[in-house]
């Protein structure tokens, strides 16, 4: 046989091998943006699914989305420019997996709030969040069901701020997305820029990790580019058996949920101990 022709089997072969290998990579690729066509990087946001019937409630910078059958009920605290698209669109999936979710736009809520010391500021955050707690778990019937606070960047440092104060009834989690390593009660221009707060009031994330009861489990979720990273260095050490998911390929705003979704809803799950 020449080398000629041998070269033609070789090539000949390589097509018989590529050629199908190529289809079943071509099929994996459809079947998994069937399967996780949920966390598309769509611009819109997602409507809430349920209205609620509360005046309280429906007064509040709030958004219901409600599962079948719920498991839990997570309380997700929007970030700096609020309960925005991609965290609605979480809000949604989160739903679909079997969580009651109660986003908040805690940027709309501070802004209502006067100029006022700290302190004031403080007890008014605790107060209200525990009455619009209670208040959302009686209208969706989920006075039984475990509690997650979770939030993004500013509301993962709220969510771990208040689980460190007086932690709600049934608090079995807290899922902390993108925090930096300190935090404050208010929304300002520096936030927007990552800056980290040191003015009176403000507080280190990590002490707070430190007085969450140790029975609350805690979830610390990061993208692999997440500017604010470095934190961890400090978060981590600071809460033992903190479960910490690293997203590859994702940044800090997390709004492309491809990757991140799931992850994020085995996380909320990881919480419950599911």
């Amino acid at each position: 046989m020449s080398v000629a022709d041998a070269g033609i089997r070789v090539e000949g072969g390589l097509r018989r091998w590529l050629r199908p290998a190529l289809t079943a990579a071509a099929v994996l690729v459809l079947l998994g943006a069937g399967v996780f066509s949920r966390f598309e990087d769509v611009t819109a946001g997602v409507r809430p699914t349920y209205l609620a019937r509360d005046p309280v409630l429906r007064r509040a910078p709030l958004r219901f989305y409600r599962a079948a059958q719920p498991h839990a009920l997570v309380w997700f605290f929007g970030n700096d420019v609020g309960f925005w698209g991609a965290q609605q669109r979480l809000a949604k999936s989160l739903a679909d997996a079997g969580l009651d979710v109660v986003g908040m736009d805690l940027r709309a809520w501070f802004a209502a709030r006067p100029a006022e010391p700290p302190e004031r500021r403080a007890a008014a955050f605790r107060a209200a969040m525990s009455d619009l707690l209670a208040r959302a778990s009686r209208e969706l019937g989920d006075t039984l069901l475990p509690l997650v606070l979770a939030g993004h960047s500013s509301g993962a440092e709220e969510a771990v701020w208040l689980a460190a104060q007086e932690p709600p009834p049934r608090l079995a989690g807290v899922v902390a997305i993108s925090p930096g390593s300190r935090g404050h009660l208010k929304m300002t221009a520096s936030d927007l820029a990552f800056g980290e707060p040191t003015e009176r009031g403000s507080f280190a994330v990590d002490s707070m990790l430190r007085a969450i009861p140790a029975g609350v489990r805690v979830s610390l979720v990061r993208g692999a580019s997440d500017r604010l990273r470095s934190a961890d260095s400090v978060l981590v050490p600071s809460r033992p058996g903190l479960h910490r998911v690293l997203v590859p390929l994702a940044g800090h705003s997390m709004r492309r949920l491809f990757i991140a979704g799931p992850m994020i809803v085995d996380a909320m799950d990881w919480t419950i101990g599911r």
